[in-house]
């Protein structure tokens, strides 16, 4: 219990350093911030230290320990409805041990078609593209104990816009550690997006130059690179049993975010036996409150519900997700998930 404790503060010390290091510059790839996950983003994501499954793979990869045998999910996000951004995701958990699970997740954004420009056809006229932003996740997670879990994610980010792209890797690290008399205790921490710098690269840094005497010189500019948005989640999670039927899940989870303003994440969620959970949650950040200092669009609450039912003789199950979370301006941000448990 000491030594876990003592690693735990070194990784909550190296982690800081490394977040406040780095800081002061800009980032992309933003798009791994975005939670594609319904159960885990209605509750603001506030669940590092208690998620389980597939879906702990976001916020926190130690937590797909928890997957039983097999778990299927697919995902759709209606992205700031209004604007037609839509975003497809798929994931795979797979136990093969007793104490090891492997995932795979794959999100892919879709942002409509792109009229394309030029310096000489300003107006576009000469045909459309579609941006490819694709991100994949490989997780391998670990049960060292009943008490102590570990996770990793292999994540590679693809992006695509027209004739330009990046691709770029990261990784995520996270432990998760439960304790209590009926384990109802449990803190979580993780570092994500840890990883080498992207650039952009392709034909459309190409440039060609031609003087008044007729003569032409083609070159290549060379684009800046970018770093990925690295952050670190602290979490802490108490769970309320009443009875054998009814238990409330709580948690809060502090993001410390390089280049960006750090969020408390808070969040709940009521479970009735297997088949029904409600959750609400909400996500702080300074400046929240006031449109004219909020940096996003996202206005912090969130809520949503899940039931799962039993199919079949075999201990197969399905259920249904849907997130939402509140937005100013556009209508919100609907997610909408199918689950199969085998």
């Amino acid at each position: 219990m000491k030594n876990l404790i003592k690693i735990l503060i070194c990784f909550f010390l190296i982690s800081t350093l490394k977040v406040n290091s780095q800081s002061g510059g800009q980032s992309g790839a933003t798009q791994l911030l975005i939670n594609p996950w319904s159960n885990s983003s209605s509750v603001g994501g506030s669940g590092a230290a208690y998620d389980k499954g597939l879906e702990a793979s976001y916020m926190n990869p130690a937590g797909v320990s928890g997957t039983e045998k097999t778990e299927l999910i697919f995902s759709r996000t209606n992205w700031l409805q209004g604007t037609q951004i839509y975003i497809n995701t798929f994931g795979i958990a797979q136990r093969i041990n007793k104490k090891s699970v492997l995932a795979l997740g794959v999100m892919s954004f879709n942002l409509g078609d792109i009229e394309i420009t030029t310096v000489a056809n300003p107006d576009g006229g000469i045909g459309t593209f579609k941006p490819q932003f694709i991100n994949g996740t490989l997780t391998y997670a670990r049960e060292f104990s009943n008490q102590i879990h570990g996770g990793l994610n292999l994540k590679i980010i693809s992006e695509s816009i027209h004739n330009v792209s990046a691709l770029g890797m990261a990784l995520d690290a996270g432990v998760q550690y439960i304790t209590g008399n009926k384990e109802h205790i449990s803190f979580g921490v993780v570092m994500k997006n840890i990883g080498p710098n992207m650039r952009y690269s392709g034909d459309g840094l190409k440039f060609q130059l031609q003087f008044p005497n007729g003569e032409t010189q083609s070159g290549d500019i060379d684009a800046a690179s970018f770093s990925l948005p690295l952050l670190m989640n602290l979490g802490f999670g108490y769970r309320f049993d009443f009875g054998k039927s009814h238990k409330l899940q709580t948690g809060i989870t502090y993001s410390a975010r390089m280049n960006l303003k750090d969020q408390t994440r808070i969040g709940i969620d009521y479970k009735f036996k297997t088949y029904l959970n409600i959750r609400l949650g909400f996500v702080y950040e300074e400046g929240i409150f006031d449109l004219s200092t909020r940096e996003s669009a996202i206005t912090g609450p969130a809520g949503g519900f899940s039931f799962q039912l039993p199919y079949g003789k075999n201990g197969t199950k399905f259920g249904f997700n849907y997130s939402y979370r509140d937005t100013n301006p556009f209508e919100g941000i609907h997610t909408f998930g199918a689950r199969i448990i085998l």
